[in-house]
């Protein structure tokens, strides 16, 4: 019976990828997304598709499959072929070869495919099967590999870091070393397999993806964006390894700006950025508590709850004595009595000077409900209907610029994550909902008036009164 058992997990593990991986490793896991992406490379190693792009975020184990797994069982199928496989440095290829090395001398792998490493060419940048013309060759980007072919060719982490990627000249590096030497080792109708970090919309794979054709491109936020075949928006990609709050917490440790590239694989341009993130400046709640402050509300209503609906924005302003916003601000899918709550709650916390609401969603919508209910509560809101005047969005959002690049403007910490999101990806953003509700801000905030400069005021109106004459 232990015979059969063993006949079975060898003719499984040699046919199909997941029983390998499972075979050797018995802490692999099979997550929705490392299924997918192993049903993309046995495509790979049979033929079916030449060219595959994964982007997914770290840790999640794109590179030990598809660098380490991956090549050794298609070497187990087909000793003659030739893998290598690319990174930014020889020191991590190196160590992508070396793990390969080890899984080839593993007892479960001689058992499933009886390879012997020969002794000649048994390094672990280089190494072969015994009466084979294949192997694998592992090499940094720039390295030679004069000699070399590849009838797969894995390009894993060209760009190490995003002062690399930030740099035209090392990008064109990187895309020359791919064009006129990895890619002319590249057998007739050889595959190539592109694992990367999206550090920049220039980057390794962008270049590619603007340049080449059919490429499968597999791409997996850390939190999604939008309903996918296996999750929700909003939910992170392997909860049981990287629950919420973890994913969370590294995007607060690292800044919008890293996790964006790094987990979202949605890199945000420097140089086409139109807010700068060096402009962005911090407070801290106890800071904003010492201040005096007038208030101001604004939103940018969408009605309704459904996926096709936009949120809605709120910002909460709060203008101190030299004339700087102080914003905390979050997004939202409301219905219009859910909307109307919100904002009596809002007001109720932070008693607003003005609550500016964007004038059409606000009379069409919204009007009628804030009216009864305000007649209901005995509470009358200073509402203000916001008029856009026929200006285009963008336009009302780039006049924040001169306040945001003088230093006029502080961002709660940690009150105001969607909000960096928006601006650090205008226009080309998925979402601006807060974006234009702190637009609206331009049109209402003013700081406090003390009582000596209404004092003032009164004294100026007085000995210079308006003459009709």
């Amino acid at each position: 019976m232990e015979n059969e058992k063993e006949i079975l997990i060898k003719e499984a593990a040699s046919r199909y990828l997941d029983a390998f991986c499972l075979a050797i490793d018995e802490k692999f896991k099979l997550p929705f997304f490392i299924k997918e992406i192993i049903r993309e490379l046995e495509k790979i190693e049979n033929g079916e598709n030449k060219r595959l792009m994964i982007f997914m975020p770290p840790r999640h184990g794109k590179s030990l499959l598809s660098s380490v797994y991956f090549p050794v069982w298609a070497l187990g199928k087909n000793p003659d072929k030739e893998i290598i496989v690319a990174s930014y440095s020889a020191e991590l290829a190196g160590e992508f070869g070396l793990k390969a090395r080890d899984v080839v001398s593993s007892p479960v792998y001689q058992f499933i495919f009886n390879k012997k490493i020969r002794d000649d060419i048994s390094a672990k940048t280089r190494w072969s099967f015994e009466g084979s013309t294949g192997g694998y060759t592992a090499v940094g980007f720039g390295g030679s590999i004069t000699g070399r072919g590849a009838d797969i060719l894995i390009i894993d982490d060209p760009i190490k870091s995003r002062e690399e990627a930030e740099s035209g000249a090392f990008r064109n590096k990187i895309y020359e070393y791919y064009a006129s030497v990895l890619r002319t080792r590249l057998s007739p109708g050889g595959a190539i397999i592109l694992i990367q970090t999206r550090w920049h919309l220039d980057d390794l794979a962008g270049r590619i993806l603007k340049n080449e054709d059919n490429w499968k491109v597999i791409k997996y936020p850390a939190i999604a964006t939008e309903d996918e075949k296996w999750r929700k928006q909003g939910e992170v990609l392997w909860s049981e390894r990287f629950p919420l709050s973890e994913i969370e917490e590294i995007k607060r440790n690292i800044g919008t700006y890293n996790f964006s590239a790094l987990y979202q694989q949605e890199p945000i341009s420097s140089e086409n950025q139109e807010f700068k993130k060096h402009w962005i400046k911090y407070r801290t709640i106890d800071e904003l508590q010492k201040l005096e402050t007038s208030r101001y509300l604004t939103i940018d209503p969408a009605m309704g709850k459904g996926e096709e609906n936009d949120y809605t924005g709120f910002v909460r302003n709060f203008v101190d004595n030299q004339n700087k916003w102080n914003i905390l601000s979050f997004r939202a899918k409301l219905t219009p009595t859910e909307l109307v709550d919100r904002i009596f709650e809002l007001h109720q916390i932070d008693r607003y000077d003005k609550i500016g609401i964007e004038e059409t969603q606000y009379t069409i919508g919204l009007k009628p409900f804030l009216d009864e209910e305000m007649r209901r509560r005995n509470i009358f809101l200073p509402i203000i209907p916001l008029k856009h005047k026929g200006i285009k969005k963008e336009i009302r959002i780039r006049g924040l610029i001169p306040r945001f690049e003088s230093g006029s403007v502080f961002l709660i910490e940690k009150e105001n994550e969607a909000l960096e999101e928006e601006l650090l990806t205008f226009p080309v953003g998925k979402h601006d909902d807060i974006l234009d509700a702190l637009a609206y801000q331009l049109e209402i905030a003013q700081p406090p008036i003390s009582n000596l400069e209404e004092i003032q005021r009164i004294y100026e109106r007085r000995n210079h009164p308006i003459s009709f004459e």
